[in-house]
């Protein structure tokens, strides 16, 4: 899978970015915990420079908890902190706010608030965990990428201050994995991609990782074979079928995609910790910790 997605408002977010830095004291870097390593972008670890950087596992309500775990233990030794939350009911929200309020503000004698700047990949739940973080609907929140166009100064209870940021994604997306991946959490825009390539390459990925997930969800008694069959029977047991009776793969892929994205197959993190090879190339050096870079 090939995806290749930088609009204008692209370089406008990495510009409005580096400009605002010097006014926060940490940085915030929300990452999807379903692909912790495709979601962190090497173009916003370059610039947060030497901020202490607290890693948020968004989505964790979707992931593989003991995976979320693993993952929280392993960005702790590569970040000042990191945590799991889920932004719709609140868990993990209280001890991110104990963590934020840990930071050490940069000028030691100011009276003003602790600001910090949360960044990430389009629609990775930036807004969402901000409104959970408010309490309240400030930051405007959607389904697709692109959703936040500027900056936005949010405060918090106690002596916070938030600026929100619109996603950022990198130029070039290089791995065909991170682009799988990317694609399937919907961090990119559904129109760019083939469905079916996708729900093709999903299929493939649930037969070799988690075959009962599609056993359960569609009735099947089987799901070896070819990734299209499976496709098409996925199709033909959910309805999925055009005027003469044939499938329709096209709707049939687009229903498989969403199903996975609503944790409906399960719970289920697409990425391992290790998992670092020639198609999931590590990111940056520079993460802003002062620490290496995962194992």
């Amino acid at each position: 899978m090939d995806i290749q997605w930088y609009p204008g408002q692209m370089a406008k977010a990495k510009r409005l970015l580096r400009e605002n830095l010097k006014l926060v004291d940490a940085v915030i870097e929300v990452l999807d915990a379903r692909i912790p390593y495709s979601s962190r972008n090497p173009d916003i670890r370059d610039l947060i420079e030497r901020r202490p950087v607290v890693a948020v596992l968004t989505r964790a309500d979707l992931a593989d908890p003991e995976a979320t775990s693993v993952w929280i233990q392993a960005l702790s030794k590569d970040y000042f902190a990191a945590a799991a939350v889920n932004a719709n009911s609140g868990m993990g929200v209280k001890k991110l706010l104990s963590i934020l309020n840990k930071i050490p503000q940069r000028r030691q004698r100011s009276r003003r608030p602790l600001r910090l700047m949360v960044v990430g990949i389009p629609n990775v739940g930036k807004s969402s965990l901000i409104n959970r973080l408010l309490g309240r609907s400030a930051a405007i929140t959607g389904d697709k990428p692109g959703v936040t166009k500027g900056k936005q100064w949010l405060r918090l209870a106690g002596n916070l201050e938030l600026m929100d940021t619109p996603g950022l994604l990198w130029p070039k997306i290089s791995s065909k994995r991170q682009a799988f991946a990317l694609a399937a959490v919907g961090a990119v825009k559904d129109e760019i991609y083939d469905p079916v390539e996708l729900a093709l390459e999903l299929a493939a990925y649930f037969q070799a990782s988690a075959p009962k997930n599609l056993q359960q969800r569609y009735k099947l008694s089987s799901v070896q074979g070819e990734a299209r069959l499976l496709l098409e029977e996925i199709g033909r047991r959910r309805g999925c079928l055009s005027k003469g009776g044939e499938i329709d793969l096209e709707q049939a892929a687009r229903l498989f995609i969403k199903d996975f994205r609503e944790a409906r197959l399960g719970r289920l993190t697409l990425e391992q910790v290790g998992e670092i090879g020639e198609n999931n190339e590590q990111f940056c050096e520079n993460d802003g910790s002062g620490n290496q870079p995962l194992p």
